[in-house]
């Protein structure tokens, strides 16, 4: 295993989570039928949330889910991803899609569009390392997906989340950075098939505790620049300050958040320390975020995501941080279950927190108390 960079990053002020606990509980509802959903987005003014789907143990052959929160319905749809279909700027210079049936979603993140559309950009791992947009546009039945374009990631980082800015940008975390091109998952899939890196696709757990990561900017008269000092342990999910200026980073083995400048003449970064590992972070209706992860070993997590999904019933935490002091509350301890754990994602609408799992063929929901919402 290759080594990762270890350079450090400026940190201006830590802030400890709460030392209020709350009771481990399993959620209300579990939703089934879909699967391993790991990251979810909210659309605007309809019943609609639109969740990835990370496919099998190596990221391929998933999609895209639709939940309905009113009925509490949930399903995989189908997208339009066929070789005709034309790049649109400011992503043409996109070689194309990729085959429907590779195409396989990681993060998500979604912006307006003037005339009311909106745009999804989906971290996708199938067949190749790329951001995916569509422009999603509400009708009186389902949501339309129309493909319009894609961005290749760097060869030299493993993309994880994906945060996109009205101008058309893209800001992206990846848990892994070097100088170094690093196999995508679609090649750690070969190697698997061909009896190659079996056991946890060759990764190893004490490399993976300590591998660094960095945050990244794409523009297309650019292309990809790394954020100086954005080199965290592990950088994961990732949301955007309103202005998009800053950015909010997970650092899933290093239990932490990092609110870090995008240009390092804004200031400093400041870390908020967590008691569990941070895997999405997302924006709420009342202007909180959510950070939802794992009460559990870096091992554990391991055996979950890269096994046969019989290991995956392991805990998980949601707490909320408020933008503008980074104190955190605590949300929802969840108990892992063979049916549900090992959150990722936490989404919180219209009092309810919606979770789906990297490794589950369910999501769940729970009531929130009037306290929480």
């Amino acid at each position: 295993m290759r080594e990762w960079m270890q350079t450090s990053f400026a940190i201006a002020a830590a802030v400890l989570i709460t030392s209020q606990t709350l009771a481990v509980t399993e959620p209300d509802k579990t939703i089934c039928g879909v699967e391993n959903v790991e990251d979810m987005v909210d659309l605007p003014e309809s019943p609609w949330i639109i969740g990835s789907g990370m496919g099998d143990r190596f990221f391929q052959h998933g999609g895209l889910h639709l939940i309905n929160k009113k009925l509490m319905t949930a399903r995989r749809i189908s997208v339009d991803m066929s070789g005709e279909l034309i790049a649109q700027a400011p992503y043409d210079q996109c070689p194309g899609p990729v085959p429907a049936t590779h195409f396989s979603a990681h993060g998500l993140s979604l912006t307006v569009n003037p005339d009311a559309t909106h745009n999804l950009y989906v971290v996708n791992h199938g067949a190749r390392e790329s951001i995916e947009i569509f422009k999603v546009t509400t009708t009186d039945s389902e949501p339309a997906f129309k493909w319009i374009g894609c961005v290749l990631t760097p060869k030299t980082a493993t993309s994880n989340s994906v945060a996109a800015r009205p101008d058309g940008s893209l800001v992206l975390s990846a848990t892994a950075a070097g100088d170094v091109p690093i196999p995508s998952f679609h090649e750690l899939a070969l190697r698997a098939s061909a009896g190659r890196g079996e056991n946890r696709g060759g990764l190893d757990v004490k490399a993976v505790a300590k591998q660094r990561g960095a945050v990244y900017v794409w523009t297309r008269a650019r292309g990809w620049e790394k954020v100086p000092n954005s080199e965290l342990l592990g950088d994961n999910g990732i949301e955007l300050s309103r202005d998009g200026q800053w950015a909010f980073v997970n650092s899933w083995p290093g239990k932490s958040v990092t609110y870090m400048p995008l240009n390092t003449s804004s200031g400093k970064s400041r870390e908020v320390k967590l008691d569990f590992n941070p895997d999405n972070i997302r924006w709420s209706q009342d202007g909180k975020l959510v950070v939802t992860g794992h009460v559990a070993t870096i091992e554990q997590v391991m055996d979950c995501g890269f096994g046969d999904g019989a290991d995956c019933a392991i805990d998980y935490r949601s707490a909320e941080i408020d933008p503008t002091t980074l104190h955190v509350s605590p949300l929802f301890d969840g108990k892992g279950t063979r049916q549900f754990g090992a959150a990722t994602i936490g989404l919180k609408t219209g009092g309810m927190l919606w979770l789906g799992s990297f490794r589950s063929s369910c999501i769940a929901k729970v009531r929130l108390s009037d306290t929480t919402r």
